[in-house]
């Protein structure tokens, strides 16, 4: 006995029986530990028809006392005939495995308030399983599992644009031309500055003056009327007035002058300017700036219409993208929809957990949310450019789903475009247009102010002719004069005359002011036109990029999806691919649009935006129409006639002494 207290004492047979002792131990109380559990090896799986735990004591058996276990397959010994795979098919509500494999009913599980002795991770299993809470693995009508998403709406009582043709560009740029409330609104800048002018050449117009006036019973009782006309003339500054007046009674000697012959007296007179407004005055300088007023309204009606198109068209982008986006995504949906089609046959096989079926059905879920997203985006910009396209009593017009057409392949821009585009927009745009409409009336107010230091010297002739007879002292003996005749010059001058030579200054740095500002209209206008190409040639290019990764991302789509009909695969990976191919096209998509986004802001550049109704990269066939387009408003000008001149350039009148 004493070799067994050290283990290098201890005798080599003995060690090995002791060992072989404690195995076989070991072994006899697996065995009846599996004799306890009474289960036999099944010979195949087959779907669960529902969520079920473990038994009590198998649980407490194996250890899991805390844990339910829950099997999504259920075990069949019987071999698999067509019989059976039938019947397993359409399992029975309340049928779960038995210790012999044969089908039993499975007791109702403790719900809450039962007085089973559970903790409360086993009852909130037990109670989603029996609750409904997880999906069945055999469902007869998918739908049931996953409804699809809502229809959309029908845009709240909105007019529907119905028809099946295609909608294009130059139907919605007609339609802004045609009904957009704000371009009418600012069309009426024309109105507005013919009513300036009227307003102007009202300071020509003939001013009648009459009155009358009776002093009877009095000291002296007379009668006395009078009635004239005067007439400022467009020419020269030159005035005139004329008239008839009546006296009859008696006067008093300081008063003699209002009496007139039996016949009144006819007058008449005219008043020339030689120096200060001989050349232009107030009356003349108005009436110059309200017609170039006439004129400054097509700059700035030109530049709204171009606002307003290119808001059009970037919207009309946008709705055929979010289109297209819908559709990708409606596919998205399908393919999963297809695969849980045979997801089910594979589990009702055996061949697939359910599981599986039970991820790709989530995957569906996810995907019918994405495609209520992206309906709500396509809707949104119905919306929007329903504000632009407009039937033909201006109300906003909801263009359907069915009006949509792919948007096309870009075109590679070249620099034949980029300098086509650069020479129209110099010679065409609004902005140079406006300035020199703008300056134009500066040249005339300086006039004006040029014309206020000049002294006032006017030379007046007035004239007077009695008819028929009378009688007064002052007269000679045949009674009141016949005929008078006078002349007159009439001098003015302010000393320090600081009025004008003010204006002058303001006008001086107000000329130079819009100088710079045309000149930088001109570098303005060409950057605009260089960063709208090189958007569109980036864009361009980085649509080929675009493509390049969405035919890649289709092809190991494809292939993903076939190692899955392999069983190379599973539903994680697949979805992987499947995310990334529609993350690729929907980028090809917005590469897309931003292409087209850019050629229309190019052409809103160079003002051809909405004139002809067809982009500059791409030739559109417009439909038949019999509404014409609206004319060019503003005359193309050579580049050279926009150049800004240095301020030594500027003719100005010569300053004061």
């Amino acid at each position: 006995m004493a070799g067994w207290h050290r283990y290098g004492d201890a005798p080599r047979p003995v060690f090995w029986r002791c060992a072989a002792l404690v195995v076989a131990t070991a072994m006899l109380a697996s065995a009846a530990a599996v004799g306890r559990l009474d289960a036999a090896e099944p010979a195949r799986f087959a779907p669960a028809d529902r969520v079920a735990p473990l038994p009590r004591d198998v649980s407490n058996e194996l250890g899991l006392s805390s844990v339910v276990t829950a099997s999504f397959l259920r075990l069949v010994d019987e071999p698999a005939t067509d019989a059976a795979a039938k019947d397993e098919r359409t399992p029975e509500p309340t049928a779960a495995a038995g210790n012999d494999g044969q089908p039993a009913t499975t007791a109702p599980l403790p719900g809450p308030g039962s007085s089973a002795d559970t903790d409360d991770d086993d009852s909130a299993i037990e109670r989603a399983a029996t609750s409904g809470a997880l999906p069945p693995g055999n469902p007869k009508d998918p739908d049931t599992l996953l409804p699809p998403p809502a229809k959309p709406s029908e845009y709240y009582g909105g007019a529907v644009d119905e028809r099946d043709e295609p909608l294009l560009l130059a139907e919605v740029l007609r339609s802004v031309q045609l009904h957009y409330p704000l371009l009418q609104a600012i069309e009426r800048e024309r109105g507005i500055a013919s009513g300036r002018l009227t307003t102007a050449m009202g300071a020509f117009d003939t001013n009648v003056g009459m009155s009358g006036n009776a002093l009877a019973p009095g000291t002296y009782e007379n009668y006395r009327s009078d009635f004239g006309l005067t007439q400022l003339f467009p020419t020269a500054g030159i005035s005139a007035f004329g008239g008839f007046r009546a006296g009859y009674g008696d006067f008093p000697t300081y008063n003699l002058a209002q009496k007139t012959a039996t016949g009144g007296e006819w007058r008449g007179g005219v008043t020339m300017p030689l120096a200060r407004n001989r050349d232009i005055d107030r009356p003349r300088a108005t009436r110059d700036q309200a017609r170039l007023d006439i004129s400054l309204a097509e700059p700035v009606i030109e530049r709204s219409r171009l606002d307003y198109m290119r808001g059009a068209a970037r919207n009309y982008w946008s709705w055929l993208g979010n289109g297209e986006r819908l559709d990708a995504t409606e596919e998205l949906v399908e393919l999963a929809v297809e695969r849980d089609t045979a997801l089910e046959t594979r589990v009702q096989r055996g061949a697939a957990a359910n599981i599986e079926r039970i991820d790709n059905q989530q995957n569906i879920a996810l995907r019918n949310g994405l495609v209520v997203k992206a309906d709500r985006s396509l809707q949104q910009s119905t919306i929007d450019l329903s504000l632009f396209l407009r039937d033909d009593g201006g109300r906003p017009l909801l263009a359907s789903r069915r009006r949509i057409r792919a948007m096309a392949k870009p075109v590679a821009p070249d620099r034949t475009t980029f300098d086509a585009a650069l020479s129209r927009a110099l010679a065409e745009r609004p902005e140079f247009a406006r300035l020199a409409l703008q300056r134009e009336k500066l040249v005339v107010e300086r006039r004006f102010a040029a014309n206020q230091v000049q002294p006032v010297i006017d030379g007046q002739l007035v004239g007077n002719q009695d008819a028929a007879f009378g009688k007064s002292p002052l007269s000679g003996p045949d009674g009141l004069d016949r005929q008078v005749l006078q002349a007159s010059l009439v001098f003015q001058l302010p000393a320090q005359r600081r009025d004008a030579r003010g204006r002058l200054q303001t006008i001086d740095s107000q000329l130079i002011q819009l100088d710079r500002q045309l000149q930088y209209a001109e570098d303005n206008v060409r950057a605009e036109v260089q960063d709208a190409f090189s958007l569109l040639e980036r864009a361009y290019e980085f649509h080929k990029q675009a493509v390049r990764q969405a035919e890649l991302a289709t092809l190991v789509a494809r292939a993903e999806r076939e190692q899955l009909r392999l069983g190379r695969s599973d539903i994680l990976r697949v979805t992987l691919r499947e995310q990334t191919k529609f993350d690729a096209q929907i980028l090809e998509i917005l590469a897309r649009q931003e292409y087209w986004r850019a050629e229309s802001d190019l052409r809103a550049a160079d003002t051809s935006l909405g004139r002809d109704g067809m982009p500059i990269m791409l030739p559109v066939t417009l439909p038949s129409t019999d509404i014409p387009l609206a004319p060019q408003a503003v005359p193309a000008r050579p580049p050279e006639a926009v150049q800004a001149r240095p301020p030594e350039a500027v003719p100005l009148p010569p300053p004061a002494r």
